[in-house]
């Protein structure tokens, strides 16, 4: 396996630096407004039954979020740098949810995906739904759209995957799914600034995997994402918790 296969699944900005950070956190709340495989149902873990309403569970998912992200560094040894294959993959400190761990320690047993020092973007979004709307199937980052496309109480809002009049926004607490040559990437999205007229709006999420766990990009007029700070990475879509009378539409 190359380097580009390895590094690509959960590919992060290699561009934000500490003061984009710092703008980001401080940004952030104004912008508030396959291997398939059957995952265990985390019976006993968090309790997430699916009878909240979207919106209450979005605004747990971001909590979350919000929550496991200020608790996620790379490796103090790498000194902010990415590199493969001891400056790459995401760590967490003693802050990090323990609801989460717990999680992860029951639907995957002894995974590297969700261990310390390996933490995975797959892990980052499981881990935020974990609590109130478990995402009961899990795959590579890219698969993961393929794998809900059809999956009662979810839907699929389209970005890249469409074209223009039928791709939707992006809403808090949605799966944000980006494409590339390889395995993909997806976080959670934490904050979204429709675009007005002609001007782009912004759109902030959170995910592993990156030197930075917060990365706001420009949310364009025709509701793609400018992914130009991410060379090779597109914007696919969103993936959404839905009620079983709400249509599921797919691209």
């Amino acid at each position: 396996m190359s380097e580009k296969q390895v590094m690509a699944g959960c590919a992060g900005s290699f561009l934000l630096g500490l003061v984009g950070l710092m703008v980001v956190v401080a940004l952030l709340p104004a912008l508030l407004t396959p291997l398939v495989t059957s995952a265990a149902d985390g019976a006993g873990v968090g309790g997430g039954t699916g009878e909240l309403p979207p919106d209450q569970i979005a605004a747990s998912v971001v909590q979350l979020a919000l929550q496991m992200a200020a608790h996620l560094y790379v490796n103090p040894a790498c000194h902010g740098q990415i590199s493969f294959p001891n400056c790459y993959y995401t760590w967490y400190d003693r802050g990090f949810p323990a609801s989460v761990i717990q999680y992860g320690e029951v639907v995957c047993p002894g995974c590297w995906a969700w261990a310390n020092g390996t933490y995975q973007c797959v892990s980052f979004v499981r881990g935020a739904y974990s609590q109130t709307y478990p995402m009961r199937l899990t795959a590579d980052a890219f698969a993961l759209w393929s794998v809900y496309a059809h999956q009662p109480g979810w839907q699929e809002i389209p970005s890249a995957a469409a074209p223009p009049g039928q791709r939707g926004l992006p809403e808090p607490g949605d799966v944000m799914v980006f494409a590339d040559s390889s395995i993909g990437h997806v976080a959670i999205v934490m904050a979204v600034r429709p675009p007005q007229g002609n001007q782009a709006g912004l759109v902030t999420f959170a995910n592993a995997n990156s030197v930075s766990p917060y990365t706001t990009m420009p949310l364009l007029p025709d509701l793609t994402v400018d992914t130009s700070s991410w060379p090779g990475y597109l914007v696919w879509g969103y993936i959404r918790p839905a009620l079983p009378s709400t249509p599921t539409p797919t691209p």
